[in-house]
């Protein structure tokens, strides 16, 4: 039995409130780490910053479609996996940690990474902080099926062993054989602590949920599907809302079907179904934070959303995008793939292609177009093959009163915001809500002596300078407050320290595009972007926002530049950008 077999090594969890789960704040991308072309290598987006820090990061692993990676509670990267081997901090082999996925299909992608979408997540094992299990799909010829994900692997890393830097305790456990699987997911138990593991089986139209808890891993529950999904080719994609209760399952040859889920039983219900048609460039899924809007990249040129809350789910649907035509520095498209909802409340989109731009939801959890569908706005430093990465939602605690809340755990909410500066007004600041584990009443107070009870509001100050600005979110067992200080415009209010400016430009050196990224606290009255010549000619000039913006570099000469961000006349920041062929 697999509860027999893992009860060695998971034991008993200490019994406490819920944490800051920052398991997935290093993302991973970039291959052919080895050309000489400077577009390709390795590519980081690293979310203990805001905006996310964007940078190159040289490692011997090529990440090609599949990349899973885990951070402990605070958001250090502790290991990462391209499918065929696992990685530590140090971008070295971990011990013991190469072979997965064992066979023919491994072997011919070696070099370039496991070429399979959503087929790896990393959970972190209940009751032993130092551990984590690894969910993985298998790829091999089938029968049938030409090829399939025939086989469920379970491998287990024990961070305490080789001097912190962690090692494979055991590896390629088969938890299922003989299906075609389709991508694996999971959600936290209503207990808080334990997780489901989630695996289509489209070859029998069901659905396994496995209970990783403090004893093993138990046998599945299963769960029937409609009749009228069995037994298709294509994506089989199953993912869970942020809240837990839903679920929904995409086959990019038939149709999408949303689900009630209970993370009591760990079984789905009352299915509804829309068939679609053929759309085999499409796949990309995912749901808002706050649960209640759904997306989906139907056929790599459009985007919908669907409102969960309406009457009739299908009925809502809305156009949020059209792919506007962008092509990368090789010509590739832009247009959209598979989607993963970032730590910071944005959701991000690959593209079906080899590129070197990323696209973004910026604000998922409003309706319509005020979800702010950003096109190709994240230029990453090198290429991206396909890669987007899979990752549970963290921050999910206890179903407060469920049959299953019987550990004692409750839900102490965590304040957390990031904000967006209106582009025609500096001094009007969208607040966007980020806290979670359950709360149930926010109040802002925006250092001007205003206050807001709102989610996630809007809010004109009355002029330039700096304000602290407060979220307290509270429910019925605690409050939490989030403060930051924001420096409206090049000048501080008096008696107070202006915030630090950190602006970075990447990629860096860069041929047609680089981002700007304006982060920290810092909201620009009339910031500019000047781009240089080596003898101090002005050759490009823009506006520059707050956050990440786009710089063209198409139609300079190669060569060094000095670019500088001045705001209303005041020098903020200078450097030097290499542009190459």
């Amino acid at each position: 039995m697999l509860k027999a077999a893992l009860s060695a090594i998971l034991f008993t969890f200490l019994i406490g409130k819920p944490f800051a789960q920052n398991h997935y704040y290093f993302w991973l991308f970039g291959y052919a780490a080895s050309s000489p072309d400077t577009l390709f290598g390795g590519s980081v987006i690293d979310f203990n910053e805001e905006p996310p820090l964007v940078y190159e990061k040289d490692r011997d692993m090529n990440i090609d479609v599949t990349m899973a990676s885990a951070c402990d509670s605070s958001g250090t990267l502790q290991f990462y996996t391209n499918g065929i081997s696992i990685n530590d901090t140090t971008d070295q082999l971990m011990v013991n940690g190469d072979s997965l996925n064992p066979g023919e299909y491994a072997d011919s992608w070696a070099n370039s990474g496991y070429f399979l979408i959503m087929s790896e997540i990393v959970i972190p094992i209940p009751g032993q902080a130092s551990k984590y299990a690894l969910f993985h799909l298998k790829i091999e010829n089938h029968p049938v099926f030409n090829l399939a994900e025939t086989t469920l692997f379970m491998t287990v890393i024990d961070m305490n062993l080789n001097g912190g830097l962690g090692e494979v305790i055991s590896k390629n456990m088969p938890i299922l054989t003989d299906g075609n699987f389709g991508s694996v997911h999971a959600v936290k138990h209503a207990n808080g602590r334990d997780w489901w593991v989630a695996v289509v089986n489209a070859q029998e139209n069901i659905c396994r949920t496995f209970l990783l808890d403090v004893n093993g891993l138990s046998a599945p529950n299963i769960s029937d599907f409609q009749p009228g999904l069995c037994c298709l080719p294509g994506l089989n994609e199953l993912i869970f809302s942020p809240d837990g209760t839903k679920a929904a399952l995409y086959n990019n040859t038939h149709g999408l079907t949303f689900l009630d889920f209970d993370r009591c039983s760990g079984m789905f219900s009352n299915p509804i179904y829309k068939h679609m048609p053929n759309s085999d460039l499409g796949g990309g899924i995912a749901f808002s934070q706050n649960s209640r809007f759904f997306y989906l990249a139907y056929d790599a040129e459009t985007i919908y959303q669907y409102d969960l809350s309406a009457d009739d789910v299908f009925a809502s649907k809305i156009t949020v995008a059209t792919y506007d035509g962008f092509h990368g520095y090789y010509g590739t498209r832009s247009s959209f793939f598979m989607m993963q909802l970032g730590p910071d409340g944005r959701i991000y989109i690959t593209a079906p292609n080899s590129i070197e731009v990323l696209s973004y939801i910026d604000q998922p959890d409003r309706l319509g177009l005020g979800c702010r569908v950003v096109q190709h706005g994240l230029h990453l430093p090198n290429m991206n093959g396909f890669t987007c990465p899979h990752y549970p939602y963290y921050r999910l605690g206890p179903l407060d009163g469920s049959p299953c809340d019987t550990l004692g755990l409750d839900n102490h909410p965590v304040a957390k915001y990031r904000c967006y500066q209106d582009t025609s007004d500096y001094l009007t600041v969208e607040f966007t809500d980020l806290s979670t584990y359950a709360p149930t009443a926010w109040a802002w107070d925006f250092g001007d002596g205003t206050e807001s009870q709102g989610t996630s509001p809007m809010h004109t100050f009355p002029s330039g300078g700096t304000y602290e600005v407060c979220l307290t979110v509270s429910n019925q067992y605690s409050s939490d407050t989030f403060c930051k200080t924001l420096q409206l415009g090049p000048s501080a209010t008096a008696g107070r320290p202006a915030p630090q400016l950190d602006i970075s430009v990447f990629p860096n050196p860069a041929q047609s595009y680089t981002n700007v990224r304006l982060g920290g606290a810092y909201l620009p009255r009339n910031a500019r972007f000047t781009l240089f010549t080596a003898t101090g000619q002005p050759v490009h000039s823009q506006r520059l926002a707050a956050g990440w913006g786009v710089v063209p570099l198409e139609g300079l000469a190669p060569g060094i530049y000095f670019w500088e961000v001045k705001d209303d006349g005041r020098l903020m920041g200078s450097g030097k950008l290499v542009r190459v062929e």
